[in-house]
């Protein structure tokens, strides 16, 4: 029988990104991120998870080449429009392979999820209930009801609108590991956003 548990680990390092660059008013929306580490068996402990953000600048060099750099968000102001890239590193440390890993990263609200690196990733729009493929989603949204103008109790009600899922509809991302995570091995995991 396998130990099931799950490890929340807090990223102070997204407070200091996002609240170094965003107004007063979004600040009050960047507590930490947390993600979860959620683990089948036992060995999934010995996964270690190293969590950073960095600021993505593209600069054209006067022969019109474009360099693309991440730099630390300590070392350039963070402001709305800026692209951000969140990176979990993991490595097992342990001498046996992890099996059953997955990590769940919420975005941050003051973030717009662009895109995922990995292909086998999922995203969730319903705040981490569900996840899929970004092309599976749809967004339910309340019907346009008008709310200025009183409506009689026998009017009928205004039906929910499904919409495709977009980008910035996204709040979680997910990657469940198919295969173990052998011991020694390590790897990065990214997603891509926009400060809003």
């Amino acid at each position: 029988m396998s130990i099931k548990r799950t490890i929340l680990i807090e990223t102070a390092l997204v407070v200091g990104v996002l609240t170094a660059g965003i107004s007063t008013a979004s600040s009050a929306h960047a507590a930490p991120l947390p993600f979860l580490v959620q683990a089948a068996d036992k060995t999934t402990a010995d996964v270690k998870i190293e969590s950073k953000v960095k600021v993505e600048r593209s600069v054209t060099s006067d022969t019109g080449e474009i360099k693309t750099t991440l730099h630390d968000p300590n070392d350039v102001k963070v402001v709305p429009g800026d692209k951000l890239v969140f990176i979990n590193a993991f490595k097992n440390i342990g001498s046996s392979p992890a099996t059953g890993f997955v990590v769940n990263n919420p975005v941050h609200p003051a973030v717009s999820f662009t895109e995922v690196d990995e292909v086998w990733a999922e995203v969730s729009v319903d705040g981490g209930k569900t996840f899929g493929k970004l092309a599976d989603l749809l967004v339910t949204e309340p019907g346009e009801a008008a709310a200025e103008v009183e409506v009689e109790a026998a009017a009928a009600p205004v039906a929910d609108i499904e919409r495709e899922a977009q980008p910035a509809d996204v709040t979680h991302v997910k990657w469940v590991f198919a295969e173990p995570i052998a011991a020694g091995e390590s790897g990065e995991l990214r997603f891509r956003g926009v400060v809003k």
